[in-house]
C-alpha cells in the first residue's frame, strides 16, 4: 500500500468532514434567519445541495473500502482504521439528517397550522391556488439541482471529445508510422533478394575457379611424370 493512496484516503475523510462542518454551521445560521427570507431559502439550498454531496461522498468511500477489502491489498490494521472512519462519517450523516428532517417537519408544522388568509400573498399554482414557500423553494432546489446535472453531463461530454479527437490523433500517428514501417520493410526485403542473387553468383563463380584450380593440378602432375619418364629412359 503507497503513502500516496493513505493521503489520498486522509484528505477524502477530512473533506467530508468539512462538509459535515459547513451544514452544521449553516443549519444554525438558518435558524437565526426569518423563516421563507431570501436568506434563509439560500441557506436551504445550500444544506441540501452539501447534503447531497456529503451522502454521495461517504457511500464512495464504503464503496472503495469494500474493494480494498475484497482485493485483501491493504493491512488489517490500516483495514480497521478506516472501518472506524467510514462509521464515524455514517454516524455524523445521520445526525445532520436526522437534524434537516426535523427541522422540515417543523417548518411543515407551522405551515399547517397558519390560517388560510396566511396563504394570500403566495405565489399562485397552475389553478389558480396559493404555493406555499417551501414548495416554491423545493422546486427552486430541483430547477438548481438539475441545471448542476446538466452542466456536469457537458464538462464530461467535453472530457469525452477531447479524448476521441486525441485517440483519432494518435490512431492516425500510429497508422502513418506503420506504413513507414511497411516501406522499410519492402526495401529490406528487395535489397536481400538482391544480395541473394549476388551470392549466387560469387558462389558459382567461386566453383568453376576451383574446378579449374584442379585441372591445372592433374596437368602438372602429368607432365612432371612425363619428364621423369623420359630422364628414366634416356639414362
Amino acid at each position: 500500500m503507497s503513502l500516496l493512496d493513505v493521503d489520498s484516503w486522509s484528505r477524502e475523510c477530512e473533506a467530508c468532514s468539512t462538509l459535515n462542518q459547513n451544514i452544521i454551521q449553516k443549519l444554525q445560521l438558518r435558524e437565526k434567519r426569518q423563516k421563507n427570507s431570501q436568506e434563509y431559502n439560500r441557506l436551504t439550498t445550500a444544506i441540501q445541495t452539501e447534503l447531497k454531496q456529503f451522502e454521495g461522498e461517504v457511500k464512495e468511500l464504503n464503496q472503495k473500502l469494500t474493494l480494498l477489502e475484497g482485493t485483501r491489498s491493504i493491512e488489517p490494521d490500516e483495514l480497521y482504521r478506516r472501518k472506524q472512519q467510514v462509521d464515524d462519517l455514517q454516524t455524523q450523516l445521520a445526525q445532520v439528517n436526522r437534524k434537516v428532517t426535523q427541522d422540515t417537519r417543523g417548518e411543515r408544522a407551522e405551515l399547517f397550522a397558519q390560517p388560510p388568509h396566511s396563504l394570500i400573498n403566495q405565489p399562485a399554482g397552475p389553478n389558480g391556488s396559493s404555493i406555499p414557500a417551501e414548495s416554491v423553494g423545493d422546486v427552486n432546489v430541483l430547477k438548481q439541482h438539475q441545471i448542476d446535472i446538466l452542466e456536469r453531463q457537458n464538462r464530461g461530454l467535453e472530457v469525452l471529445s477531447q479524448t476521441i479527437s486525441r485517440q483519432r490523433s494518435l490512431a492516425s500517428q500510429l497508422g502513418q508510422e506503420v506504413e513507414n514501417q511497411n516501406d522499410i520493410l519492402d526495401n529490406l526485403a528487395d535489397t536481400m533478394d538482391r544480395v541473394d542473387a549476388r551470392v549466387h553468383v560469387e558462389t558459382g563463380n567461386i566453383g568453376e575457379i576451383n574446378r579449374k584450380d584442379s585441372t591445372w593440378g592433374y596437368w602438372l602432375v602429368i607432365i612432371m611424370l612425363f619428364i621423369a619418364i623420359v630422364i628414366v629412359a634416356v639414362i
